[in-house]
């Protein structure tokens, strides 16, 4: 991304935005926590039968280091566009701001939680943890939505 013209800063966010909508994508937290809870009664009458949801449950957890590895890349390319912005249009106060509340959210923690010795065992307590990343994710793109807001509205005013 680093060409000699700066890239839009609103196009920067939206990148970033879909790098981190790409981090939760990767992060089977659901299917995680489902993996291995089957209701009492499921179990006596059922027996090893699995279902659908189980099945897909089961792939989730099976695949989820790798998930885990892909995710973090996506983390790193959403930090890269976060980056670019600052350096290309840390003068405007808009994304000055952006910086402070990225923070404030939570943004430098995501990476260090996606390693796989930051990552607790067993499978209950690895959803649990995925959760909370995923809340964060969740959190940063939230402010990265409501800046590109912003700024897509000082845009439309300055025309």
């Amino acid at each position: 991304m680093s060409d000699a013209e700066p890239t839009d800063a609103v196009t920067l966010l939206v990148y970033a935005l879909d790098e981190m909508r790409e981090t939760t994508n990767l992060l089977p937290v659901a299917a995680a926590g489902r993996s291995m809870h089957r209701s009492r009664w499921r179990n006596l009458f059922f027996g090893f039968a699995r279902s659908k949801a189980e099945v897909t449950a089961g792939l989730a957890v099976q695949y989820l280091g790798e998930n885990i590895d892909r995710a973090r890349d996506h983390w790193r390319e959403a930090l890269s566009s976060l980056d670019e912005l600052q350096r290309e249009h840390g003068g405007n106060e808009i994304i000055a701001r952006l910086a402070l509340q990225l923070r404030a959210a939570g943004l430098d923690g995501v990476l260090p939680r996606l390693q796989h010795d930051a990552i607790p065992r067993p499978i209950a307590k690895t959803a649990v943890h995925l959760a909370e990343v995923v809340a964060t994710v969740r959190e940063c793109a939230h402010v990265v939505l409501d800046t590109r807001n912003k700024l897509t509205l000082q845009r439309m005013r300055d025309e």
